[in-house]
């Protein structure tokens, strides 16, 4: 078996691309399968020389692809309708370009899974027409895994739902659909998936949830609360400055440690760069600028008790976190938005506290009931991480992800 993982979001440690390839590339080579890991032109060298990893793709997943400065004289409605239908375009241009470079080791009778870890509708003309150039006698088969809803803020805005019935409704009608295995990582999404194809999407297991040994430092009568991954509105960042000094009207000014993750993705978020500004001057508060690598990741991991996830209902009422699949893998008490995937996961199997959504005040009262009842809230997340493991890991990963894709015999 030769694994191709075709990852156009791998560049840094930023974000979970950079895990999640690592635990199925690790998982892939213990097997004793072939495995050939492509990142963006732009791959960073130390992520280039860790997965062995090939500067491959043009155009990254980010990339945005700039039309004529006259665009911008139109309303802004309009605008945002041109660039996306024109990012829609190129970027199914510029993958297609990139797949047909695979052409050479895939038309041969050699197993040949092309797994992309992360797709969005932009993806899956590109994915598609490349499947289609295939000879009949390849014995190629390509896995496309889902992590985004098709509906953020769907009541007001109807994109991306629109890019995404049309692109699956080429890929049900291609002559390839055969060779291409939908996968997402919730229940949830499959669910909402099924408006736009018949085509099934499998739910498979999240591969990297993090198992560590590490025994933190223990800091007397003091937990330490974190947020770790991108400072982002959508993540509710911008809430934990308020949300924190809440929590110091009630709990002793000493009682907690903090660990903020603050480096910022989209510059342009003006309340995201306000509260990394209020943070530096808040006491008993450590922030970390930039993208921390495995090990500093994982020590951090370690460290924290209770983390804060006040994701937005705008994306994550369905969508998953690969953060907070790590900390249920590990075992810690988390604070999550009502209303979304993790909500349920928390409803379901308990070690967590649930807050308002965009509400930095119930944010600050989860906090304050986590840290109050944090000995029933650890013991809770303790036993979940028995179930969550059972199912959440790479080996398992592997086994749902070829157990029912039809390679020839």
């Amino acid at each position: 078996m030769h694994l191709i993982i075709a990852d156009h979001t791998l560049k840094d440690y930023q974000g979970h691309s950079f895990e999640y390839c690592k635990s199925v590339r690790g998982i892939a080579i213990a097997k004793g399968w072939k495995v050939t890991t492509l990142g963006t032109s732009l791959l960073e060298p130390e992520v280039e020389k860790e997965l062995k990893a090939l500067k491959f793709f043009a155009h990254g997943f980010f990339h945005d692809f700039a039309l004529h400065t006259l665009i911008y004289q139109f309303p802004g409605r309009l605008q945002e309708f041109l660039c996306s239908r024109w990012n829609y375009r190129q970027h199914s241009k510029s993958l297609f370009h990139d797949l047909c470079k695979l052409l050479p080791d895939c038309n041969n009778s050699e197993p040949v899974l092309i797994l992309f870890p992360t797709f969005s509708f932009n993806d899956i003309l590109g994915i598609t027409r490349f499947a289609e150039k295939l000879s009949p006698s390849s014995n190629t088969q390509i896995a496309m895994v889902q992590h985004f809803t098709s509906r953020p803020n769907f009541d007001k805005d109807r994109f991306p739902h629109r890019l995404y019935k049309h692109s699956l409704n080429y890929l049900s009608q291609s002559s390839a659909k055969n060779r291409i295995n939908l996968f997402t990582d919730s229940q949830d999404l499959a669910n909402e998936y099924k408006f736009y194809i018949d085509k099934p999407f499998k739910v498979l297991p999240i591969p990297h949830t993090s198992h560590s040994n590490e025994k933190k430092e223990i800091k007397q009568n003091k937990l330490v609360i974190g947020y770790l991954g991108d400072a982002r509105t959508n993540k509710g960042f911008h809430l934990i400055p308020e949300a924190i000094n809440h929590v110091a009207t009630i709990l002793e000014n000493d009682a907690i440690h903090w660990e903020i993750q603050a480096n910022i993705r989209k510059h342009q978020e003006w309340q995201t760069v306000l509260a990394v500004n209020l943070l530096k001057n808040m006491p008993n508060t450590t922030l970390h600028h930039t993208p921390l690598n495995t090990n500093a990741y994982h020590k951090l991991m370690a460290d924290i008790d209770i983390f804060m996830l006040p994701y937005t209902l705008e994306n994550y009422h369905s969508q998953t976190s690969g953060i907070f699949s790590e900390t249920r893998g590990l075992g810690k008490v988390s604070v999550v938005t009502k209303g979304t995937w993790m909500a349920r996961e928390i409803t379901n199997h308990g070690g967590g506290i649930l807050c308002a959504p965009e509400d930095s005040k119930s944010l600050g009262d989860a906090l304050v009931e986590s840290v109050k009842a944090y000995p029933q809230l650890k013991a809770q997340a303790e036993f979940a991480k028995a179930k969550w493991c059972e199912f959440h890991n790479s080996e398992n990963y592997i086994t749902e992800l070829i157990s029912d894709i039809p390679f020839k015999a």
